[in-house]
C-alpha cells in the first residue's frame, strides 16, 4: 500500500465540499420559524392533535390518480379516523432556469419541511462500488436527475465520508449532474488503496499489528462496512428531524457482507504485540510531540489498537441493519437500492441480500442484477410520480408521547398503499394550552408544576446536551454549558478531544466563541458577553467536532431575553467525575451524584443575598433533604454567585424541585430549579 499516493478522483470529500457542503452550523428553527400551513393543517409537532399522512396508492407498480377523499381509509392504532383535509400532489416539470434555489440554510430547512416538496437523498457508497461500475452508472444517474426530478423536488448528495449536516439540498440538478459527469466520473473506491485523507483510521489499523496482515485487513473491512451503515443511519435520523413526510434515499452500492461477531479476530497470535506510538520527537514549534509531521498518518497507541480491535470483533451488522430499517420506518424514509454492477456472472449480486432487505422493508425498490439501469431509475420515478396528502384530527387525544401506528387503505380493489408507519404523539411537555382552552377554564399551574414541566425538554438519547444561562444586570453575560454523554452502541469518537463552536443570535445581534475539550474531557462552560442591544428571542447554538468523528454534533436552545427568570448553571459530582464538580448539560442526575446550582447575581450584595434552600417533591411538599446555600465571588471578574449543594443519595428516582430563597431590593424571590433523579 502506498500511503503517500493520493489520487485526485479519491479526494471525494473535497469534491463534496466544492459543490454540496453547507458552510456553517445546522439551521436551528423553532416551531414559529417553520412555514405555516393553512388553518387546520398544522403538523403534529406543533402541539395539536392534527395528523397529516402522505399516501402513495399503486396498482401494478404505478401510482393511481383520480382518487378522492372518500376512497381512503385511515386507521390509527386500528381505530378509523375521519379525513378532514385532502390534496393530490402532482409534481410539475419546467425549465431548470425557472427553479428557485434556497438562498440560505434557513430557506433550505423550510423547503425540506414543506409537505408539497418531494425530497431525494442520493447516497453514493464509494467504498462498496467498483471503479468501473461507478463510471457505468453515471450517465443513467445524470439522466434521472435531469428528466425525472420536478420543479419543487429537492435533491442532495451524500457519501459515507460526509455528515448529513454537510449536505445541501437544491432544486437545480444541472450543477450536480455536471459534477457527477466531470469531478465524480470515477468515484468508486472498492478496489482502490486506502487514501490517507479519507481512511486515516483504517490505515492506522495496518500500523497496529505488523506481521499479522489478516488482523488489520479484517479490522479495515469491518470498519468500512460499519462506517457506511452508520452514515445511512445518520442520514435517516437527520431527514426525520427535518420533515415528517416521505423521504427517498437512493443508495448506489454493491452490497455488504454484514459482519457478525468474530472471536478469532480477538485471538492472541504468537509473539503478537501492537506497534504502539511513534517515538517522541521535537515538533516544528520546538515542543515534544508524538506526531510525525513528515507523514499524514501516525500510529495509535496499543490501548487504542486493542480497544478498537475488540469493538470491531464484536459488531453485528446484520442486527445494525435492522436498527436502520426500524429508524427508517419510524422516520418515514424509503430506500431505493441500486447495484450498478449489472448482470452478475462471477459472483452473486447483493451480498447477503442486504440491499434487497433494506429496500423491501422500507417500502422501496431494489434494482439488482440488471443491465437496464435506465429502466430501474424510471421505476423509482414512477413509484413517486404523485401522492396524496391526508389530514385528520386524532380521536385519541391522550398526550402520552407514545408511538401510534398508522394504516392507510383504499376502498377500491387491487390497490396497495404505502404510507408512513406511524408517529409519536405529543406529550404534556410538548403542548401548551390554546387561548380558547385558557379562556374556558382559567386555571394556572402551580409554580412547582410549571418548573417540573421544563423537564420535558430532556432528550435522554442525545449525545450532546447543552444549557444556557443569562446573568442579571445591564451588562449581561451568557454562560453556555455543553456535555457529551457516552453512546454505548459506538466507539467514543470524542475520547481524544474535541472542539466546540458557540454562536448566540438575537435578531441582528450575535456573538460567538469557541472552546477546546482535551482528551477525556466531557463537558465545558464558556462565558460570552451579549451585545447591549440584544433583546427578544436568543438562539444559542453549539456545534462539537472531533478529528475522530465524521459526524459533528449540533444542538440549540432558545431563551427569551425579555422574560427571563433567574436560572442557575448546574454541575454534577459523582463516581465518573472524581472530586470535581463538572458542568451538567441538562437536569438529569443519578442518585450516586451530588448537584451544585450556581446562580449569577449582581455585584451589589443587596441585589442577591443568600437565603434558605430546600428540596420539594412533585406536589410541592418539602423533603428532609438538606440544601447547603452559600456565596462565592469569582476571581478576576468579580462575578458573584449564589450556590446550592444537594446530595441525591437519599432521594427515590423521581422529579424534584430545588427551591432557593433570594433576598433582593424588591423583597424575597424564590428560584425553582427542576431536577430529574434516576437510579
Amino acid at each position: 500500500m502506498q500511503l503517500s499516493s493520493i489520487r485526485s478522483f479519491l479526494a471525494l470529500g473535497v469534491s463534496v465540499a466544492w459543490f454540496l457542503a453547507a458552510v456553517g452550523p445546522l439551521p436551528f428553527l423553532s416551531a414559529q420559524d417553520k412555514p405555516q400551513l393553512p388553518s387546520g393543517q398544522q403538523p403534529i409537532r406543533v402541539g395539536t392533535n392534527f395528523v397529516r399522512v402522505d399516501a402513495y396508492p399503486t396498482r401494478n407498480g404505478r401510482i393511481v390518480d383520480g382518487l378522492q377523499a372518500a376512497d381512503f381509509e385511515v386507521l390509527e392504532d386500528g381505530v378509523a379516523q375521519k379525513i378532514e383535509s385532502f390534496e393530490h400532489i402532482v409534481p410539475t416539470h419546467g425549465p431548470q432556469a425557472a427553479r428557485a434555489e434556497p438562498s440560505s440554510q434557513r430557506e433550505m430547512a423550510q423547503a425540506l419541511a414543506s409537505p408539497r416538496n418531494r425530497v431525494f437523498l442520493l447516497f453514493l457508497d464509494g467504498p462498496f462500488v467498483d471503479d468501473v461500475d461507478a463510471r457505468a452508472i453515471n450517465e443513467p444517474l445524470i439522466k434521472f436527475l435531469s428528466t425525472e426530478l420536478a420543479d419543487d423536488d429537492l435533491i442532495g448528495v451524500m457519501t459515507p465520508n460526509m455528515s448529513p449536516a454537510q449536505v445541501t439540498f437544491g432544486k437545480k440538478t444541472e450543477v450536480i449532474a455536471e459534477n457527477v459527469r466531470m469531478a465524480w466520473w470515477s468515484w468508486g473506491r472498492q478496489n482502490k488503496d486506502l487514501d490517507p485523507e479519507l481512511d486515516k483510521r483504517q490505515i492506522q489499523y495496518t500500523l497496529c499489528y505488523p506481521g499479522f496482515n489478516d488482523v488489520p485487513a479484517k479490522m479495515v473491512a469491518r470498519s468500512r462496512e460499519r462506517n457506511t451503515l452508520e452514515s445511512l443511519q445518520d442520514a435517516v435520523k437527520y431527514l426525520a428531524s427535518m420533515r415528517d413526510e416521505r423521504k427517498a434515499i437512493i443508495a448506489v452500492s454493491e452490497g455488504w457482507k454484514l459482519y457478525r461477531e468474530d472471536p478469532d479476530l480477538m485471538r492472541q497470535r504468537q509473539n503478537e504485540a501492537p506497534l504502539g506510538l511513534d517515538k517522541i520527537r521535537v515538533g516544528p514549534t520546538g515542543k515534544l510531540t508524538l506526531e510525525d509531521t513528515k507523514t499524514s498518518v501516525n500510529a495509535i497507541s496499543p490501548e487504542v489498537c486493542d480497544r478498537e480491535r475488540a469493538y470491531l470483533a464484536n459488531i453485528d451488522d446484520d442486527k445494525f441493519l435492522r436498527e436502520i430499517i426500524d429508524d427508517a420506518n419510524r422516520g418515514n424514509s424509503t430506500f431505493y437500492m441500486i447495484d450498478p454492477g449489472g448482470l452478475r456472472t462471477s459472483r452473486a449480486a447483493d451480498r447477503n441480500g442486504a440491499l434487497r432487505t433494506l429496500a423491501e422493508n422500507t417500502d422501496g425498490l431494489a434494482i439488482l442484477n440488471t443491465n437496464g439501469l435506465d429502466k430501474g431509475f424510471t421505476r423509482i420515478a414512477d413509484d413517486m410520480q404523485s401522492y396524496y396528502l391526508l389530514g385528520y384530527y386524532a380521536t385519541n387525544t391522550r398526550r402520552d408521547g407514545r408511538f401510534r401506528s398508522l394504516t392507510v387503505r383504499v376502498k377500491q380493489p387491487g390497490i396497495d398503499v404505502r404510507a408512513r408507519k406511524g408517529y409519536r404523539a405529543p406529550s404534556e411537555a410538548d403542548v401548551t394550552p390554546s387561548p380558547t382552552a385558557t379562556a374556558a377554564a382559567p386555571t394556572t399551574a402551580s409554580p412547582v408544576q410549571a418548573a417540573l414541566d421544563q423537564l420535558g425538554r430532556i432528550r435522554p438519547n442525545s449525545q450532546l446536551r447543552i444549557d444556557a444561562v443569562v446573568g442579571a444586570g445591564a451588562a449581561r453575560s451568557l454562560w453556555v454549558v455543553g456535555e457529551l454523554r457516552p453512546v454505548t452502541s459506538r466507539p467514543d469518537e470524542f475520547a481524544h478531544g474535541a472542539s466546540a463552536a458557540i454562536e448566540a443570535v438575537a435578531g441582528s445581534n450575535s456573538v460567538s466563541g469557541s472552546t477546546v475539550l482535551k482528551p477525556g474531557q466531557r463537558s465545558f462552560l464558556t462565558r460570552l458577553e451579549l451585545p447591549a442591544a440584544a433583546s427578544g428571542a436568543l438562539d444559542v447554538r453549539v456545534r462539537v467536532t472531533s478529528p475522530d468523528s465524521s459526524l459533528p454534533l449540533a444542538e440549540a436552545v432558545r431563551l427569551d431575553l425579555n422574560t427571563l427568570e433567574p436560572k442557575p448553571v448546574m454541575f454534577r459530582r459523582g463516581p465518573s467525575t472524581g472530586v470535581q464538580f463538572l458542568p451538567a448539560g441538562d437536569a438529569s442526575f443519578s442518585r450516586t451524584e451530588r448537584v451544585r446550582l450556581e446562580l449569577p447575581v449582581d455585584a451589589a450584595s443587596e441585589n442577591g443575598k443568600i437565603g434558605v434552600g430546600r428540596v420539594l417533591d412533585r406536589g410541592g411538599t418539602a423533603t428532609q433533604i438538606p440544601v447547603t446555600v452559600a456565596e462565592r465571588t469569582e476571581e478576576g471578574t468579580g462575578q458573584r454567585w449564589i450556590t446550592a449543594d444537594v446530595t441525591l443519595a437519599a432521594l427515590s428516582p423521581a422529579d424534584y424541585v430545588v427551591e432557593i430563597v433570594i433576598a433582593t431590593k424588591a423583597g424575597e424571590r424564590r428560584m425553582l430549579t427542576p431536577i430529574r433523579v434516576g437510579r
